[in-house]
């Protein structure tokens, strides 16, 4: 009997030792892993710039903004404070993946409140705007605005794979959206839909880079989505755009001479 038995106990553990093997692999286990679908920040090209001459001799280059999201998910922001003696949030990315599930990932970006004409909260530089002269690359400005309330305020590619047909991230989908006119909030999301983007015209508040007093010539205006890297893409080498312009000495004026396109490298 135990003869009989034999061939079938041998069988038997070569089958046990090739499961136990096979589990073993590196690969093996990753294959039924949810996979990270992660946001891919960029910038669409600059839109409306003109030199504004608001009056006592200064002159402001305006333009129309907008950061995209070119990624497989969406970029999400969670900020959050333990009490309102706490001026600001920190801020945490909320990062979907293939299985439905999500974790949260702890970044050094914070949120703030600003009670001018927007009356609520932002992220602190996500998108910098630059100034640099063409001739020898010497930085001659920055804009003034640095807090973004970030959105889906438009429909940029919607034939992205997982583009909702509808944007999610808006002021009316959820209260907690940007937390608009709340300064006493706790907690306060942002977000941008895959295949969508938010926009920022040239006439908001500090919607400007300072010119006054630099020479007529030629200038590259450049933009970066996330400069400190703070958020976890998918492409960290897309993160910009740039436009050159020519300013002349008077005239509201901005020509446009050439541009880069869509989120390109940041060199």
């Amino acid at each position: 009997m135990l003869t009989r038995s034999f061939p079938r106990l041998v069988l038997l553990a070569l089958f046990l030792g090739l499961a136990i093997t096979l589990a073993d692999l590196p690969g093996t286990a990753r294959t039924f892993a949810a996979v990270d679908k992660l946001p891919d920040l960029g910038m669409a090209v600059f839109k409306n710039l003109s030199i504004e001459e608001p009056g006592g001799g200064r002159r402001l280059l305006r333009f129309s903004a907008r950061i995209v999201n070119i990624g497989s998910g969406p970029i999400e922001t969670r900020g959050s404070r333990p009490n309102t003696s706490t001026d600001t949030m920190s801020v945490q990315q909320r990062i979907y993946d293939s299985a439905g599930g999500f974790r949260d990932v702890a970044t050094t970006a914070i949120m703030y409140y600003a009670g001018d004409a927007h009356k609520h909260w932002h992220i602190k530089n996500l998108q910098t705007y630059e100034l640099f002269r063409l001739d020898d690359g010497n930085k001659v400005g920055t804009s003034v605005k640095e807090g973004f309330c970030f959105l889906d305020s438009f429909a940029y590619n919607l034939s992205l794979p997982g583009a909702p047909a509808n944007p999610v991230y808006t002021k009316q989908s959820t209260p907690k959206v940007c937390a608009k006119g709340n300064p006493s909030a706790l907690e306060a999301i942002m977000g941008i839909s895959v295949g969508y983007g938010d926009r920022y015209g040239w006439h908001l508040p500090d919607q400007y880079v300072e010119v006054t007093g630099l020479p007529a010539g030629d200038y590259r205006f450049k933009g970066t989505a996330d400069k400190a890297n703070w958020f976890l893409e998918e492409n960290e080498n897309n993160n910009c755009t740039w436009t050159d312009i020519r300013i002349a000495a008077t005239g509201t004026t901005a020509k446009t001479l050439r541009n880069s396109g869509d989120s390109v490298a940041c060199s």
